[in-house]
């Protein structure tokens, strides 16, 4: 009952002895069993502050005084409020100093509350904003240079969290915990002059770079391939409307193909690429550059086929209409329907 007595009386006066920076947040004023100071920066620099005043309740007396705490604190809320900022106020000035930036406490509030986990505690809870508390440009976030030197007693906790789009870059000394988001030390620990430090960023990770190039690659690949389906099926269509045609069209396709040399290369310039042309269309092209005739063994070796594969794609012309074949010897001869053949078998072309 005497120690509950003692922390109400500390509370009553104040909760933060007040000194510099770095002892502001000093406990050796409150007779609290667990303290739990959270520092919550934005991406501003400003940082939304929570320091939690554990009191264990062991016995129905210990709980009563707690009680009787509560009660003054809700009846006198601006009384606590009004001297907590003092407080802060003071230590603000001090981190002013040390660091060069104009800051602020504000938003000031308290409330009580008891809860039971594993033990029961009665915990007074104060919440601020700390404006300018960190050093921020357009990447980074430098958080703890205004409470250089705290000092963690044995019950006392500090935890440092910053948003959720920044990662970690560099955290000074090493945290007892560390999260996604934030880092925790516990004491016993006396931070150095220019501790606690943590710097985080929102810059990309190092790979990062090479991912964007990597996805901009596959995004060319995607639309490179699209417009190649794109030609096939355009050709493939005109092949069809072709097909359709009547037989005086493709008469006076097929003249117009036997014409003369500078018709003949005029023409070839709107032929889709080989990689674009079906086997049967390959077999045309090839007969059309070589006068309308060509020997099948030419075909095969131009075209770098079997001679079962070379058969099979003259046969199926053949059949269509569009080639004609005869033999000279032991070779077979492929022209094209109407191709004069006056001018020997063999064509100038060949050069077998």
């Amino acid at each position: 009952m005497r120690r509950v007595s003692a922390v109400v009386a500390v509370l009553l006066l104040a909760v933060l002895a007040p000194t510099a920076a770095g002892a502001a947040f000093s406990q050796q004023s409150v007779d609290a069993d667990v303290v739990v100071m959270t520092a919550d920066v934005t991406a501003s620099g400003d940082a939304a502050w929570t320091i939690d005043y554990r009191v264990r309740l062991s016995d129905d007396n210990e709980t009563q005084a707690f009680e009787e705490l509560q009660a003054d604190i809700r009846a006198n809320e601006s009384v606590y409020t009004g001297r907590f900022r003092d407080r802060m106020n003071r230590t603000a000035r001090a981190g002013e100093n040390a660091t060069g930036r104009e800051m602020a406490i504000d938003n000031v509030s308290v409330e009580t509350s008891q809860e039971s986990v594993g033990q029961s505690y009665g915990v007074v809870t104060y919440e601020f904003r700390w404006t300018n508390f960190a050093a921020v440009n357009d990447t980074h976030i430098r958080a703890g240079d205004a409470v250089a030197g705290l000092y963690l007693d044995r019950n006392t906790s500090l935890t440092m969290q910053w948003p959720s789009e920044y990662r970690s870059e560099s955290v000074r000394p090493s945290p007892d915990e560390e999260g996604a988001r934030s880092v925790t030390w516990h004491g016993r620990q006396s931070f150095g002059e220019d501790e606690p430090q943590v710097v985080v960023t929102n810059e990309s990770q190092p790979f990062g770079d090479d991912v964007g190039q990597l996805s901009s690659l596959v995004g060319l690949l995607g639309l490179g391939l699209a417009l190649l389906v794109l030609a096939v099926a355009g050709y493939g269509v005109y092949r069809y409307v072709r097909a359709d045609e009547p037989d005086g069209a493709d008469d006076a396709v097929a003249a117009a193909d036997t014409e003369g040399g500078d018709d003949s290369a005029a023409s070839d310039t709107d032929t889709p690429p080989a990689e674009l042309l079906s086997n049967e269309e390959q077999v045309l092209k090839l007969l059309r550059e070589n006068g309308g005739r060509i020997k099948q063994q030419r075909v095969a070796s131009d075209l770098d086929w079997t001679a079962a594969k070379t058969s099979q794609v003259i046969g199926g012309l053949r059949e269509e209409g569009d080639v004609e074949t005869f033999r000279i010897g032991r070779e077979n001869v492929v022209t094209l329907p109407d191709t004069d053949l006056t001018d020997g078998a063999d064509g100038g072309s060949e050069d077998e």
